[in-house]
């Protein structure tokens, strides 16, 4: 397919916050619901920070933008990486819950916010979309060790603030890099624990030399052996910005690469497995105790991006860069008693005998690029912040499958490629965004956003061999206003609407294009309603945040999945969530604090008919008429209704730190059926860390970190999936379920020095 190539123009300037540096009071950072606590701590490399302003702003809110927020900085976000991806650094953000397909937080691991799911959660790397453009999810695994080369992020929970790539359905997050720091340093950390698991982490940062110019290099190797059999992984990564100040301009240039190996661990195990090894994975199973050994998912990305920023004046800023992110993967599986015809090939007849199935192991390749390009143009005064700014992005992923090796094989050549689809989506949107304060504490706030998508699918689907060819256009209008208040020094108010949209899936668009129903497959459209009071002393911190988030046409799971684990949705005309956030944070002494965060919501479908998969008897499976059964009102799956955290950060000494962390979620619904045998139930998890700094000659700091998980060893799964089928004779209802276990107590030691 044609590939292009485009110069984009990026993001605004307005101010961001420095928050909570201090190891005491991480906690309080990561609860702020809207203003800042800002307690003493290290100061911010400024250099480093004014080049965060620049990159992000266009999608980030500030302190006075009406929506309900969470921001880190680089301190707090590398004490809390420790071997894990994203979803459990932010594992304390209200309203989050992180899910993990191995059990420990590296590999495969997810987020909801409030009950939404990763595909509806809108992430921005520098302000380029990080979100995969057909499946709308981000895979945290894809850029091993990406949180230890941030410099700054921040959630937004509800529709928030208009962003690019897909909509905001439930939170975005939009994450800056680290560059441009002003003093040179050296750095290395060594991680080892549990399950064979070693990770090495060296970052190098000049300073400024020459004439303006710094880089900074960073290299991560994580390996494994993981908890779940064939949960092993070997992932890198490498990370390098260039930056060069002029006097008025700034020229930066990031390169990021993944290259991640990592066992299959998706197809989870049935709760009679977790009751007898909670380690079992069918993955690769050819028969009992024997297992393909390279059961596997692989992938690399490399990542390029430019930025140039420009000072018209005073108080005008224009930004420009461009971004290519070039992808290229597969996974690898032992497959048996698969039949030719099934992948549109003729029967094999070996020495005689003909076949019509065989057992081989195959490859499921997909090969991309994405291209984005973006303008923004911004002005600032002391009362009215304006943006406006366009982007486009252009995405084209081929889609092919490979035989590796048949068993029964007649003609067919080596790593024969038996089917080929590709997508194409385009993405566009234009803003504008103002911010205006009439009175002092007093600001009001615009934001207006088109966008248009257009997705084209070609080609033999390699799941069934059907045709998917289709093509889809939408255009979205995503308008959103708010108003903040400051009631006085330590008090602050704040109210806001918006309104979102979000397309269909490549997944959602090829199985409702072979059902026949294609035009039944509707855009979703969220209307967003948030109230929000918060109250700061810089001692004690309080805040209560109400939602309630109103659907049309929301795309939810059946229940059932589809062979690389993706659930099959369906449109509900007419659903809700509606919550209120609590988060409290409490500083007695420079040496302890405490922070809590609780959630309690109803996430509920409306005049909902759910329909059942009938076959005529349990014993012959033949199919039959379908069930339905008619809900006045339905629980939301993957949504509980409370949860809450806590966490206590303790320092009885200088040198160090004591975390205790701990986290409640409600049962919920793992499909829209309201079938009780189909729950997650409530589940407790509890962590704890270590941390003691000391000197060393020729080292500017030194630290030793005992970090334990799931402290109690408790058995739970934060994930599932299900499927139930029925039967019209009326035998008893069939039911299967997959679980995701969290490995026991496990421990992980991290070794720093600092130069």
């Amino acid at each position: 397919m044609m590939k292009r190539f485009f110069l984009c123009l990026v993001a605004g300037s307005l101010t961001t916050v420095s928050l909570c540096v201090s190891p005491l009071v991480e906690a309080q950072a990561a609860s702020k619901p809207v203003a800042p606590w800002v307690p003493a701590g290290e100061p911010v490399d400024t250099a480093s920070h004014e080049l965060d302003e620049v990159l992000v702003t266009a999608a980030r809110a500030d302190r006075t933008t009406p929506v309900a927020q969470t921001n880190l900085q680089a301190k707090e976000i590398k004490a809390l990486t420790v071997a894990t991806n994203l979803p459990h650094v932010l594992w304390m953000t209200p309203s989050l819950v992180a899910t993990s397909e191995n059990g420990t937080g590296a590999g495969y691991s997810s987020m909801r916010i409030r009950g939404t799911d990763a595909s509806r959660i809108n992430v921005t790397l520098n302000g380029i979309p990080l979100n995969n453009p057909e499946s709308q999810e981000v895979y945290w695994v894809n850029l091993p060790d990406m949180t230890s080369a941030l410099q700054s992020l921040q959630v937004q929970r509800g529709v928030g603030t208009s962003t690019n790539g897909s909509g905001a359905f439930g939170a975005s997050i939009n994450m800056t890099t680290a560059g441009g720091r002003a003093a040179s340093s050296l750095e290395t950390a060594t991680t080892v624990g549990s399950y064979g698991t070693f990770q090495q982490n060296i970052a190098l940062s000049t300073g400024q030399f020459g004439r303006g110019f710094s880089l900074d290099l960073r290299y991560s190797n994580l390996t494994s052996d993981g908890y779940l059999r064939n949960g092993w992984l070997d992932h890198e990564s490498l990370f390098a910005a260039l930056v060069k100040r002029f006097d008025r301009s700034t020229l930066w240039i990031n390169y990021m690469y993944g290259n991640q190996h990592t066992g299959i661990t998706w197809e989870g195990i049935s709760d009679a497995q977790m009751a007898v090894d909670p380690t079992f994975n069918p993955a690769g199973e050819i028969k009992e105790g024997v297992y393909y050994d390279n059961e596997s998912d692989n992938y690399r990305q490399h990542h390029f991006q430019a930025f140039y920023t420009q000072a018209l004046g005073e108080r005008w800023l224009l930004n420009a860069g461009l971004n290519y992110t070039d992808g290229f993967g597969y996974y690898e599986q032992y497959k048996q008693g698969k039949s030719f015809s099934g992948m549109g090939l003729p029967n094999q007849t070996v020495e005689g005998v003909t076949y019509a199935s065989t057992d081989l192991i195959r490859r499921k390749n997909m090969d991309n690029g994405f291209y984005t390009g973006h303008v923004n143009l911004n002005y600032h005064s002391s009362r009215l912040t304006w943006q406006t700014g366009a982007m486009y992005t252009y995405y084209d992923g081929d889609h092919f499958a490979t035989l590796r090796w048949v068993e029964h094989n007649e003609n067919l050549g080596a790593d024969y490629e038996w089917v080929r689809n590709n997508g194409e989506k385009t993405d566009a949107n234009v803003f504008t965004k103002v911010s205006y304060s009439p009175l002092a504490g007093l600001s009001t706030y615009v934001d207006l956003q088109y966008r248009f998508v257009r997705h084209a699918l070609s080609g033999i689907d390699d799941d069934d061999m059907l045709d998917m060819t289709q093509s889809r256009n939408w255009n979205f209008f995503n308008p959103k206003v708010g108003v903040y208040y400051d009631l006085s020094t330590n008090n602050a108010v704040f109210a806001s609407v918006g309104v979102a949209h979000r397309e269909p899936t490549r997944a959602d668009l090829k199985d409702a294009f072979k059902l026949g129903s294609t035009s039944q497959i509707r855009p979703e459209r969220l209307t967003d309603v948030e109230l929000g009071y918060t109250f700061d002393n810089h001692v004690v911190m309080a805040g209560v945040n109400l939602y309630y988030m109103r659907y049309k046409d929301q795309l939810v799971p059946t229940g059932k999945l589809n062979e690389v684990g993706y659930k099959l949705m369906g449109n509900i005309e007419k659903s809700y969530r509606a919550g209120v956030e609590l988060q409290a944070g409490y500083r007695p002494l420079d040496r302890l604090s405490l922070e809590a965060n609780a959630t309690f919501s109803r996430n509920k479908a409306l005049d909902y008919t759910a329909w059942y998969e009938t076959y005529d008897n349990s014993n012959d499976w033949g199919d039959a008429p379908q069930l339905s059964r008619y809900f006045k009102e339905a629980s939301l799956p993957f949504s509980p209704e409370a949860m809450g955290a806590f966490r206590v950060i303790w320092k009885p000494l200088d040198a160090l730190s004591v975390t205790f962390t701990k986290k409640w979620v409600s049962s919920q619904y793992i499909t829209n059926t309201q079938n009780s045998d189909l729950m997650l139930p409530a589940y407790t998890a509890a962590n704890a860390s270590l941390v003691y700094g000391f000197d060393v000659r020729g080292v500017t700091k030194a630290s030793l970190g005992l970090y334990v998980d799931n402290l109690t060893s408790r058995r739970y799964s934060s994930n599932a999936w299900g499927y139930e089928a029925h039967f019209a004779n009326g035998d008893p209802t069939y039911v299967e379920k997959g679980l995701y276990p969290v490995a026991p107590r496990h421990y992980l030691v991290k070794f720093v020095l600092q130069f």
